[in-house]
């Protein structure tokens, strides 16, 4: 297994760089009440903790700490100016909260999860690997294991999982080690494709970011914010923006006046769009499809 599959599935790290000062705090900006959008932090405390996992290759940002059982698919695409690329990844984490996981001073890291048994989607078999755990211990960044994780993920290829079939659904099949074979069909949106206009310049403090989609006209959609971090290039969400299914917003100002620049030179915007089984506020277990579209921006 390479490094690259291991990692992007971390729920927690502090930032690679020790000599910062002072932590860093995000707080959630002040938002008009007509600005009819709904912001929450994903990061407080990035300097300490946060859950990077990957978000432009696996598609979920999780709720910190993980705590409920989850089985994703997601159709992603990728882009920087005229660049594109496309992945489909589908994955499955079965939680179990008796496996509680601490630092040395009693702060929860996060759940264990379980091998439960054999996991395909679409029939195709899905690999085991580890979940890492990266955090943040004084001067050190320290690894733990969280159990293990069921993985696929596809940049190319012909098979029934790419390309991502949109309007349609995957299969998912769980054969225990105890118990009966189950299996889901789990519905798949309507492709997601987002645009990023920017006006005015950071230096002269008049920052004007507007995002456009194609809009579904129905629902709501969700808006990860982000930042590339320099030191290894890996997105790093801090915000999460839930608005109606329209297909423009303006990216509030408190929100760009909050946002740590010091830290990131480039913002990553995800456009995601959204389909799960049952309701995810009432279960035990998420069950999710999504279209996802990450644009890398050069902040002027």
């Amino acid at each position: 297994m390479n490094k690259f599959l291991i990692h992007i599935l971390l729920l927690t790290f502090g930032l690679i760089s020790c000599n910062e000062p002072l932590p860093t705090q995000i707080i959630k900006p002040d938002i008009p009440e007509d600005a009819q959008v709904d912001i929450e932090v994903l990061s407080p405390e990035p300097d300490l903790f946060t859950y990077t996992n990957g978000y432009d290759t696996l598609g979920f940002v999780f709720a910190f700490p993980l705590d409920r059982t989850i089985i994703n698919v997601s159709g992603i695409k990728n882009s920087y100016k005229n660049s594109t690329s496309y992945r489909t990844t589908a994955f499955a984490v079965f939680i179990d909260k008796k496996l509680r996981v601490e630092r040395k001073d009693g702060r929860l890291i996060g759940y264990g999860s379980r091998l439960v048994g054999e996991t395909s989607f679409n029939n195709i078999r899905s690999k085991v690997i580890p979940r890492i755990v990266r955090y943040r211990w004084e001067r050190n960044i320290l690894d733990t294991l969280l159990g293990v994780a069921h993985l696929l993920t596809y940049r190319r290829g012909n098979n029934s999982l790419f390309p991502f079939p949109y309007e349609s659904n995957v299969l998912f099949k769980l054969d225990p080690i105890i118990g009966n074979n189950s299996e889901i069909r789990i519905p798949t949106p309507t492709e997601i494709t987002g645009k990023i206009k920017a006006t005015g310049s950071l230096r002269s403090r008049n920052l004007k970011i507007e995002l456009g989609w194609n809009s579904a006209k129905d629902g709501t959609i969700e808006i990860v914010v982000g930042g590339m971090n320099p030191a290894d290039h890996v997105p790093f969400p801090l915000y999460k923006i839930k608005v109606r299914d329209s297909g423009r917003v303006t990216v509030p100002r408190t929100l760009m006046e909050t946002f740590p620049f010091d830290k990131f030179k480039q913002i990553v915007f995800s456009f995601s769009r959204q389909k799960f089984v049952g309701n995810p506020r009432d279960s035990k277990n998420i069950i999710i499809a999504q279209s996802i579209h990450n644009i890398k921006f050069d902040v002027p």
